[in-house]
Formats: structure tokens, sequence, C-alpha cells
């Protein structure tokens, strides 16, 4: 059977920006790999709850926006293509708006969070711009996807695999995740 070698190039917090100068210094070094995962977004798709919490009537942008985040996403995945790795893309798990709602109205006021929201669901929702995104970008640019949000949205126990804050996931959500990209590999392989 063949054996391969997994490199974990995830940063805590990461964006796509960051995602992107990590692929070029990768690229410049001589990258030899056979696949590279690209799966960036949750951090993109989230905003500076305190300083939203702090002037509600104001206009607050993610911390990527989206074009941006579709922009520089394009250019990792090129760059890799370029270098002779195949670019692999990612549909983001799903959140559960709510609790991360009230995760994030414990540090900071959730009546003025919920102002500038309008409703709650739009956490999720804005998340899901990001997803579809991805989807969308693998489509044009013809690349593979891996649609892990497609794995976790039927399941009936969902709140079970998204832990209390509502974005990570819970040690049976990072299972599944693992199966269904291990999945994935083990149909190319």
């Amino acid at each position: 059977t063949d054996r391969l070698e997994v490199v974990n190039r995830a940063k805590m917090g990461a964006t796509v920006t960051k995602g992107l100068s990590l692929v070029e210094h990768d690229v410049q070094r001589g990258m030899d790999a056979r696949w590279a995962l690209v799966a960036y977004g949750g951090n993109d798709s989230d905003f500076d709850w305190e300083a939203i919490a702090a002037a509600p009537e104001q206009e607050h942008l993610p911390h990527t926006v989206l074009p941006e985040f579709i922009e520089k996403l394009r250019c990792a995945v090129q760059e890799l293509a370029s270098a002779g790795v195949q670019p692999v893309l990612m549909t983001l798990p799903p959140i559960d708006g709510q609790r991360y709602f009230q995760f994030i109205s414990r540090r900071a006021d959730g009546g003025s969070i919920l102002r500038w929201l309008g409703d709650v669901g739009r956490i999720y929702r804005h998340q899901e711009l990001y997803s579809d995104a991805v989807a969308a970008l693998a489509l044009t640019e013809g690349l593979p996807l891996i649609d892990v949000r497609r794995q976790f949205l039927p399941m009936r126990d969902l709140p079970r695999y998204i832990a209390a804050d509502g974005i990570h996931l819970t040690m049976t959500g990072y299972r599944c995740l693992f199966d269904t990209l291990a999945g994935w590999i083990r149909e190319r392989l």
C-alpha cells in the first residue's frame, strides 16, 4: 500500500492573505508535493466583534472582503499549479450561528452586535458565502473540490459535531473531517 506524508501548514487564525504568502514562500523554496489542500474562508469571513459592539451603526467589513478572498485564493491555486502541485479546494464545515453569537456576546455587547447583524442567522449565511465562493472557484478553475460541508449538513445530530463556540469542530467533528479528506485521497491512490 502507498504511504503518504502529510505536511500541515495550517496556522491558527490564518486568513487567505497569510495562506498566499505561505504558498509563495513554499513554491519559491521548491515545493515537492502531489496535492496541496487549500482550505481558507472561516477566519476570512469573521468580523471584529468588539468593534461592531462599540459602533453598531457603522459599516464593518470582515477580515477579508469576499472579492479579495476570491482573488487571493485564485492566486494561491495558480501559484501551486505553476509549480506542478495539484491544488485541491475544500468547502467550509458549517458553523452554528446561534452558538457563535452567544460565544461572542460573552466578550462584547450582544445587543449592539444583534442590532448590527439584523438577525443571528446572518452569521451562518455570511460564512456560507465564503464556502460557496470556494466551490465556485473550484468549478471555474477546473480544480478538485472536497465538499466537506455536504458531509455535515445532512446530519441529524449536527450540533454534536460543532464545538460550544459555534465555529470549531468537536473531536467527533474533526474525525468526520479527517475521514472525508482521507476518503478523497484513498480514491486517488
